[in-house]
């Protein structure tokens, strides 16, 4: 037993001197600013407001991805990997300068799209996009400094700068929200990345300083799609596959109060991603740096599994316990019908989660494309199950598919992290 305690108590200060508890701590404020944002909003707005949200946030995910070309994935591989200061700022520039140039490019053709009516049949959907996806270009931006601060294993400063942001982004969301409605949400949105890359720029002023010559571009972008590339396909994947209910939903369900009770059960998972996150979080660069030291590598994985497997399991237990009375006490009977999805759906997720560590781990082997395949395949079979769960039993059907979809999606990430772990060590 005090054999136990003591190899807790010094993975405990381990991952504590690697910046675990601060990153923890930042983003269990930021998700609970998020979720308090979302629980606030909820009860200002009317669930079928609640459902717009959820669609359009869907649409950001999506196009944030493909927005942001990868770049903010390649940018956390590189500069984590043994490179001089000046050739990880190289990179980070260009990154930038790339990033920039296919969000502008994008969120162009997304409000082309959006004047014909193609993301929804819904009036007011298609009034508040133009605001909701925005982001894609902001959001894109700041996610490549965050790569490059946890590559450089700045998690301190991370967390200084998150919580910071979500503390101004939570008092205007409420407040913008309840005088404005649903568009002073997206306007609050808004207003908190500009302010969070604000900061960035006057702290990092380096950026863009000096001037990288076209041909130091073209080597850099060379550098790298190599990573980015692939982790296009295998986080835009991920995210389809992740969300191909709430697009199901978006062009067949016409009942905008049931997607939004159906929508806050999905909001209510946030919890089920906290501590998972961070682990991945704090374990992708570590991971990179120990991909040539097998026994450091697999000492390092088992450690962090555990962690991983506990949290997911004490998360998972506590919230199926206290969900429905918080939530009816809290709302007063608004979302009662959201519970019973939630509680469903928390099996599903909490499946999900314990690939985290999985993808963190094929991605320091430098098998991104592993992660990919990963996606695919679980894009494949939630192609096949979700609109068959919907067609044949509504939105119940869909809620209990997110459990044999999330079972697939961790077979498949163990199958290739072994593969993957096989190949490299």
């Amino acid at each position: 037993m005090k054999q136990k305690i003591e190899y807790l108590k010094n993975n405990f200060i381990n991952i504590s001197k690697k910046g675990f508890i601060h990153l923890l701590s930042a983003n269990l404020l930021i998700q609970i600013f998020a979720f308090a944002s979302q629980l606030l909003v909820a009860s200002i707005i009317n669930p079928d407001d609640i459902g717009r949200i959820k669609i359009i946030q869907t649409y950001l995910s999506i196009f944030s991805i493909i927005a942001g070309m990868g770049f903010n994935v390649s940018t956390l591989k590189l500069c984590s990997e043994n490179r001089t200061k000046q050739e990880r700022n190289s990179l980070f520039h260009s990154a930038m300068i790339f990033t920039l140039s296919s969000t502008i490019l994008l969120y162009l053709v997304i409000l082309g799209l959006n004047f014909f009516h193609i993301f929804s049949s819904d009036k007011m959907i298609q009034w508040l996009l133009p605001l909701g996806l925005f982001p894609v270009i902001s959001n894109s931006l700041f996610m490549v400094y965050v790569s490059y601060f946890q590559a450089t294993k700045q998690i301190k400063l991370i967390s200084k700068l998150t919580i910071s942001n979500k503390i101004i982004s939570l008092i205007a969301i409420i407040l913008l929200t309840f005088w404005f409605g649903i568009k002073g949400y997206y306007i609050a949105y808004n207003l908190s990345f500009i302010l969070m890359l604000i900061v960035c720029f006057k702290i990092f002023r380096f950026t863009f300083q000096e001037r990288q010559s076209s041909i130091v571009l073209n080597e850099n972008l060379k550098t790298h799609w190599r990573y980015a590339r692939p982790s296009i396909f295998a986080n835009l994947l991920s995210e389809l596959s992740a969300y191909i209910d709430i697009i199901l939903i978006n062009f067949f369900v016409k009942d905008m109060t049931q997607i939004g009770y159906y929508s806050f059960a999905l909001t209510l998972t946030i919890v089920l991603r906290l501590f998972p996150g961070t682990v991945q979080q704090i374990s992708s660069p570590f991971f990179s740096t120990l991909s040539t030291n097998k026994n450091s590598f697999l000492s390092a994985f088992e450690k962090y599994n555990k962690i991983l497997f506990l949290g997911v399991l004490i998360t998972f237990i506590l919230i199926n316990l206290l969900s429905y009375p918080a939530i009816h006490w809290i709302f007063e009977g608004k979302y009662d019908q959201s519970v019973p999805l939630f509680i469903i759906l928390s099996i599903g997720w909490s499946f999900r989660q314990l690939v985290q560590l999985q993808s963190a781990a094929i991605f320091g082997l430098g098998k991104i494309h592993y992660n990919a395949y990963i996606s695919l395949f679980t894009f494949i079979f939630n192609i096949l199950l979700y609109p068959l769960a919907l067609l044949y039993y509504g939105l119940i059907g869909i809620t209990y598919a997110t459990i044999p979809s999330g079972i697939t999606f961790w077979l498949l990430s163990r199958y290739f992290y072994h593969k993957a772990k096989t190949e490299i060590l």
